[in-house]
């Protein structure tokens, strides 16, 4: 079963003068950043891509239902994310996030699904993804967060968006869709 992470901090405020950019050299760097060491540039992904992922994802999410969330079923899921899947470095269940924070033009730089799916442990307790955003993205994230209902706080000039259900960052997803352009 998908793990419902507790003492997960409820929080939606952000302040927007808070918020900073990264610049383009420094995002596409190879050498990693400090708050996360294997970052990968994932800029640049359209809404298309996001269809496909969220496709993946639902496939994905009937498997484990359909083997009653085993740990064998996440472990094959997991293997397939980091074998065959569209955004092979992301966990699965974060993937959608990330490529719908791309495609709205925010700056993904760190993700983790948490220790909410199998018995494998991850960095974070509680799933994340951290991002640049602009102003201009508020108003799509703050509707997309409530839709969704999900969290999202400042983290130094960034963004953390965060949830105790992993489910619900699929929904967030899907959420920021209709703020995408084609």
């Amino acid at each position: 079963m998908v793990k419902i992470i507790d003492r997960v901090v409820v929080c939606r405020d952000i302040d927007p003068r808070r918020l900073g950019w990264i610049e383009e050299r420094r995002a596409a760097t190879r050498q990693g950043l400090p708050a996360n060491r294997n970052y990968v540039d994932l800029r640049g992904f359209r809404r298309v891509d996001l269809d496909a992922v969220l496709a993946e994802e639902r496939a994905g999410y009937a498997a484990l239902e359909a083997a009653g969330f085993s740990e064998a079923a996440v472990d094959a899921l997991d293997a397939r994310q980091r074998e065959a899947s569209i955004l092979r470095i992301v966990d699965f269940g974060m993937a959608s996030t990330v490529v719908a924070l791309s495609a709205l033009g925010c700056v993904p730089v760190s993700s983790c699904r948490g220790n909410s799916l199998g018995a494998r442990r991850h960095e974070h307790p509680a799933l994340m993804a951290t991002f640049y955003a602009r102003r201009l993205h508020l108003e799509a994230l703050q509707a997309a967060v409530a839709q969704a209902d999900i969290y999202i706080v400042n983290n130094e000039a960034k963004l953390e968006a965060y949830a105790e259900d992993l489910r619900k960052m699929h929904r967030f997803a899907i959420a920021l869709r209709p703020h995408i352009k084609a």
